[in-house]
């Protein structure tokens, strides 16, 4: 097969949905030297700083798409036209969104979550209306839609059930550089380049209201009111509608128990994982949730909420709380700081639980939702 897949970064900062890109395109062509890749993108320095050069690879490079609604109409009104001029069989929109112009390419498209159609409060209102806009017309064109979970696939098909036969659950890999391989030299390094105490508690993740920071600067009261001495890391970038979470970080800094790390290079983050007593994620919603499962690959034990994707994902391998509860969480990390062989336990759990997300089961997954879609005949209504 030819296969085509569409992905595009912007401010280098990248996250979630980027790294599920990454991470497929590199594990496809590592474990898969039958077919042919075309990849188009605006961002080719990052897709070779973390893919690399393959003999079956094809980099269409994009410069001129320097803005998000530049990408959305190259998207609409030339993708399907390139994927014909490469005569491809399948196209891959691992962003949400397929074309909504036809092509000879039969289109797949991952949903990474349903967020801008059932929380638009808690979506870029852009998003909330982009997706509402096009989503259902999406789907309508995709041969096969990948949901990043059975959360994801449910929800996806309730808000659009003529989509439900199309839809195929596959969880993505959690990669390799997130492992308890230590080296203290580097951890050395990593503490003075990003000001990191000895002990800390850890968050990983964008800045923004789903991500309930709220709840963990909280949280990290409490357990200072316990005699717990470790400050709170927060690492991410700021995100859309983050004053209110930003002043309330600015207080606890300014108090000398939050470090605000800011955004972490790649490479550093397993380092910072390790360092970590206890990584904290109660976020409101996930569709599948990164950051508590890195950190589970490096022996941290977790605390995160409930909510979303997350008790699926993370099942008993994490204590799991609703996002509210503050003193919940409190508790989990006061007990899992001071409670050894409670601790431990979670930590193997952990080690366990992250070997379940293969990048090489994803990419057999994923080929097999190709061969499906390149043999469909008629597209799937």
């Amino acid at each position: 097969m030819r296969i085509g897949i569409n992905f595009h970064s912007f401010d280098g900062f990248i996250s979630g949905v980027e790294y599920y890109c990454l991470g497929l395109i590199r594990s496809l062509l590592e474990f898969d030297r039958d077919n042919d890749y075309v990849v188009f993108t605006n961002a080719g320095e990052l897709l070779r700083r973390y893919v690399g050069l393959h003999e079956n690879l094809k980099v269409i490079e994009l410069r001129h798409i320097k803005t998000r609604p530049a990408r959305i109409f190259w998207e609409h009104t030339r993708l399907a036209k390139a994927a014909d001029r490469e005569q491809l069989d399948v196209l891959h929109c691992p962003s949400y969104i397929c074309p909504i112009r036809r092509s000879s390419a039969r289109y797949v498209v991952t949903v990474h979550d349903t967020i801008a159609i059932d929380h638009p409060h808690w979506a870029k209102p852009s998003n909330a209306l982009y997706f509402g806009l096009f989503m259902k017309k999406s789907l309508g064109n995709s041969c096969r839609i990948i949901a990043v979970s059975k959360a994801t696939a449910q929800l996806l098909a309730w808000n659009f059930a003529t989509a439900e036969q199309k839809i195929r659950i596959i969880y993505p890999g959690i990669d390799a550089i997130f492992n308890t391989n230590r080296d203290r030299s580097r951890a050395q390094q990593v503490r003075r380049r990003y000001k990191l105490p000895e002990r800390y508690i850890l968050y990983v993740g964008n800045i923004e209201p789903k991500k309930n920071l709220g709840v963990i600067l909280s949280a990290q009261k409490a357990i200072g009111k316990k005699g717990l001495p470790q400050k709170l890391v927060i690492v991410g970038k700021r995100s859309w509608c983050s004053k209110l979470e930003l002043d309330a970080i600015g207080k606890g800094v300014a108090a000398g128990k939050v470090i605000l790390a800011g955004y972490v290079d790649r490479m550093d983050l397993p380092v910072v994982y390790q360092m970590a007593d206890v990584f904290v994620f109660p976020s409101l919603y996930e569709g599948f949730g990164f950051p508590p499962l890195e950190a589970m690959a490096c022996g941290v034990p977790v605390v995160a909420s409930d909510s979303g994707a997350l008790a699926e994902t993370l099942a008993d391998a994490a204590v799991l709380t609703k996002p509210s509860d503050t003193a919940g969480i409190a508790e989990a990390i006061v007990r899992l700081v001071r409670d050894t062989r409670f601790r431990d336990i979670y930590v193997r759990r952990g080690l366990s639980r992250c070997r379940k997300f293969s990048w090489q089961e994803t990419v057999r997954q994923s080929l097999a939702v190709y061969e499906e879609a390149a043999g469909s005949g008629k597209r799937l209504t």
